[in-house]
């Protein structure tokens, strides 16, 4: 094999590596049994940077996938959850959520919020970095920001030698939790425990000056998915905050703000759904977060 190729297993009868459900058991294609002959595939045939359609205009999945990934429905007309548009959409959509590297105020114990003052860690920089790499074989066809700083810092960071928009949107704001922001956690638990108890343990009843902050990152979320997905295009890249994370996630899996902290999501945390044209989601990852822990990890 030359330099700067990968092998890819094809069978010369079958043709398995192009379907789904095919797998290879001990290098010999498990429906046959016969060995596959390899193929030279150059890595710019598995690298993609541009518009997702002119580069895939009738594929599923838009990034290489290993043989041995299996067993999923690939089938986009087979929505499990209510719909989140109140409108057909053009095209099947792939949103690919990540929240944002960590940030000063988290790495300081403080309680963020909807506070602009918190900004990268060189830490966060590198989980971005790493966010980067491992979406980097995925054509993404524009990316949506919150505009507050450590989110924005995230988006630039992984979006950076792309040619698709970069949006932002207020609607991926982190939570507002008013005179909490700013405070440590040490600090909050003692000299506001009622609210802070509220927020921790049972956040859909927690109301601050006045304001609901679950139900509101609800709110924002429904907003946020109708946006996205009547955006151009099939692959969209969002970059957003804890928080709003949740909430979307929530929304889209019809989640009550009572389970608003059943899910968790890391910094540079990833999590992939799919939606069919009727707008019905369907969770696909949750919270992927092995590009933190190894290297040349893609998805």
């Amino acid at each position: 094999m030359h330099a700067g190729s990968t092998q890819v297993p094809q069978h010369l009868g079958c043709a398995f590596h192009t379907l789904p459900n095919r797998r290879v058991l001990r290098g010999r294609c498990a429906t046959c049994k016969a060995a596959p002959a390899p193929q030279r595939v150059s890595e710019a045939d598995l690298l993609g940077n541009g518009d997702s359609q002119q580069h895939h205009p009738d594929a599923l999945h838009h990034a290489p996938r290993s043989p041995f990934y299996t067993g999923g429905m690939d089938v986009m007309t087979a929505g499990a959850a209510q719909a989140l548009t109140d409108k057909p959409i053009t095209t099947e959509k792939t949103i690919v959520i990540v929240r944002h590297g960590l940030a000063t105020w988290s790495a300081e114990g403080r309680i963020q919020g909807s506070s602009n003052e918190s900004e990268l860690t060189p830490f966060g920089r590198e989980q971005a970095e790493r966010v980067k790499e491992a979406l980097s074989r995925m054509p993404f066809d524009s990316c949506f920001s919150s505009s507050l700083t450590r989110a924005k810092q995230t988006a630039d960071i992984v979006w950076a030698g792309r040619q698709g928009k970069l949006i932002e949107l207020d609607t991926l704001a982190e939570a507002y939790l008013g005179f909490l922001q700013g405070m440590s956690n040490t600090v909050a638990s003692k000299q506001h425990a009622d609210a802070y108890k509220c927020w921790r343990s049972t956040p859909a009843q927690f109301c601050v000056e006045g304001r609901w902050p679950v139900k509101e990152v609800f709110v924002a979320a429904k907003k946020a998915w109708q946006t996205m997905l009547q955006a151009e295009g099939s692959l969209h890249l969002v970059v957003t905050h804890k928080s709003i994370a949740r909430a979307l996630l929530c929304v889209a899996l019809g989640i009550l703000p009572e389970g608003f902290r059943a899910i968790d999501v890391h910094n540079g945390g990833i999590c992939i759904f799919r939606v069919n044209k009727k707008g019905e989601p369907m969770l696909i990852n949750l919270n992927l977060n092995s590009h933190m822990h190894m290297e040349n990890i893609h998805y």
